[in-house]
């Protein structure tokens, strides 16, 4: 029986379908755009293959599309067929019950799977790739961060792939809030493979929780020329440049990294609809004229506002359909996620927790009605990483927060939360400037004007 890089058994009597299986799990683990070329050229050589079989339905549900849904279903089914004539080794096993799991909306289930499988093959990089997803939108960087020092003793310098897996340690530890452990192993791994993007990403966002844009700027200029062969994952690299550039107010640079970059491709995948709703629901924080750029965002929104597949994104097509006044859409959007809310799945937890009081708030923030938003999300204010996503993702509701309390006039409130905010970050000229209009409003005038002193003086570098 074929095995591959690391070791572990493939159900399929072709090597070269072993060999091309490799090459897709690698271009996977590298954000490649001929992953799926790798896929094909494996089922070309071995049809049946239960791995890939298996791995295709894992890749139909990562794009989160009701479209593909049906066909992760029948990947499934397919992959139990041949497993029933061919037979599987226990770690496919496991691997096909954890496809299941997801078929049916249990994420949750899925990811005890995949940790299972970890726990006896510590080097299967896709079990790992994938919980770290799944924790990502449901557990949070702690999770992550266990889950991959779980498996590094397996791991060292001379084990093929060990820079992706050091790419997973670092923004695992990123979002646990290692800093020091996350950028370590993000710059080695970066120096293993410059073309690492997982990793680069990693260290982009420490330099950004420590408000070291200027670091992150050259970072990532230094890095880009290696993202020719790399998919939209390379969108969200830019759109974490964009957020160094919105700190220190060069909003002309973000925009120009909007049109140019992230969003230069008007794609449908919900990370790219992410990156912008967020940008510019930011950017008109800050005053910025953003022209039409909602419109085109709301048209995508309006296209998956009954998709229900992953609160994180729902959340976004909400902002732009909100931002956009197709009140329309968006109370059949909000009809839809009440519905999902209701069903035994891992999102329909989190959509019932989180991600419709979010909802209902982002639309009374377009309407102008601070004080109901105020009132949905203050309660939310720790909760609010069940929606998934990262820290600096996540801190769009952050802001929605305390541009809500301020906007209704709750000062006192206001001045707590910036002074939380501020603390924790320090390096960042936006919360500085928002907590001087906090204090400000409370008649603090001499702790205003320290406050906006020290905004100045992160600008001045």
């Amino acid at each position: 029986m074929p095995a591959d890089l690391h070791g572990l058994e493939l159900t399929t009597d072709s090597d070269d379908a072993a060999a091309a299986y490799g090459d897709c799990v690698r271009a996977y683990l590298g954000f490649k755009l001929d992953t799926g070329e790798h896929l094909k050229r494996t089922f070309a050589a071995d049809g049946e293959m239960p791995m890939a079989l298996i791995t295709r339905g894992y890749f139909f549900h990562l794009f989160c599309l009701p479209g593909l849904e049906a066909k992760a279903v029948q990947s499934r089914e397919q992959a139990e067929a041949a497993i029933a004539q061919r037979g599987a080794t226990k770690r496919e096993k496991w691997h096909l019950a954890a496809l299941a799991a997801w078929n049916r909306g249990d994420m949750a289930a899925a990811t005890d799977q995949w940790e299972r499988i970890l726990l006896e093959y510590p080097r299967d990089v896709l079990a790992l790739r994938l919980s770290h997803y799944s924790h990502f939108y449901l557990h949070g960087g702690a999770a992550m961060r266990q889950s991959v020092g779980r498996i590094m003793h397996a791991w060292d310098e001379g084990v093929p792939d060990y820079g992706y897996v050091l790419g997973v340690c670092a923004f695992a530890n990123e979002e646990a809030g290692d800093y020091a452990a996350a950028e370590a192993a993000g710059r080695r791994a970066v120096e293993i493979n410059p073309g690492d993007i997982w990793a680069t990403h990693a260290v982009a966002h420490v330099l950004e929780m420590q408000g070291r844009q200027r670091e992150g700027i050259d970072w990532l200029d230094g890095l880009c020329g290696e993202w020719g062969d790399i998919n939209n994952f390379r969108f969200h690299t830019w759109w974490h440049k964009a957020m160094y550039h919105l700190e220190l107010g060069q909003h002309d640079a973000v925009l120009a990294l909007y049109d140019g970059e992230y969003r230069a491709e008007p794609t449908e995948d919900y990370l790219d609809v992410t990156n912008a709703t967020a940008m510019l629901w930011r950017l008109e924080y800050l005053g910025v004229d953003i022209g039409e750029r909602w419109r085109e965002l709301a048209d995508v929104a309006e296209r998956h506002s009954q998709d229900a597949i992953l609160a994180f994104a729902d959340a976004h097509y909400m902002m732009a359909l909100a931002k956009d006044g197709r009140d329309a859409a968006a109370a059949q959007m909000l009809a839809a996620l009440e519905q999902a809310s209701t069903g035994q799945g891992s999102q329909a937890k989190v959509l019932a927790e989180v991600g419709l009081p979010v909802c209902r708030a982002t639309l009374a923030l377009a309407k102008g009605d601070d004080g109901s938003a105020a009132d949905l999300l203050l309660p939310l204010r720790d909760r609010i990483w069940r929606l998934g996503g990262s820290h600096a993702q996540r801190d769009v509701w952050a802001q929605m927060l305390c541009r809500s309390v301020m906007g209704a006039g709750r000062n006192q409130e206001a001045r707590a939360l910036l002074a939380q905010r501020t603390a924790e970050k320090p390096n960042s000229p936006i919360s500085w400037r928002w907590y001087a209009e906090a204090l400000a409003a409370c008649g603090d005038g001499a702790a205003a004007a320290e406050a906006r002193g020290r905004a100045d003086q992160l600008l001045s570098g």
